[in-house]
C-alpha cells in the first residue's frame, strides 16, 4: 500500500505545481492509508453485522429470475428452502436480498 500511495504522490505533485490541487488536498490523500487503518480498527465485526442489513441492495422477482436465468417457480421454490433471503412488503410485493442471491451463485459455483 505505501508503494502505491508513493506512486500515487509522485503522480499528483504535478497537479499541486500547476494549482490544480492545494497542498493541504495533497497532505490529506498522503494521510489516507492511516485514516482507513484507525476506521477498521475502531469498526468491529458486531457493528458491520449490524450495519449489513442496512446496505443491503434488493431485487424484485423478476430481477432475480432474469439475473439467475430461471423460472419465477424455482424463485418462490429457493424462497421457501431458506435459500434466497427475502423481505415480504405486502401481499404482491416481495424484495430479494441481492447478498443471497451472490451467496447462492457462489454456493453452486464449480459444482
Amino acid at each position: 500500500m505505501k508503494t502505491n500511495m508513493n506512486i500515487i504522490v509522485n503522480v499528483l505533485k504535478p497537479l499541486v505545481q500547476s494549482g490544480i490541487i492545494s497542498k493541504s488536498d495533497l497532505e490529506l490523500i498522503k494521510k489516507l492509508p492511516d485514516m482507513e487503518a484507525k476506521i477498521k480498527s475502531v469498526t468491529n465485526p458486531a457493528q458491520e453485522e449490524f450495519l449489513k442489513p442496512r446496505l443491503d441492495k434488493y431485487k424484485t422477482i423478476k430481477e432475480t429470475c432474469e439475473i439467475m436465468r430461471v423460472d419465477r417457480k424455482t424463485v418462490y421454490t429457493w424462497m421457501k428452502t431458506g435459500k434466497l433471503q427475502y423481505s415480504r412488503l405486502a401481499a404482491k410485493k416481495v424484495l430479494i436480498h441481492e447478498s443471497s442471491i451472490i451467496k447462492l451463485i457462489e454456493d453452486y459455483k464449480n459444482k
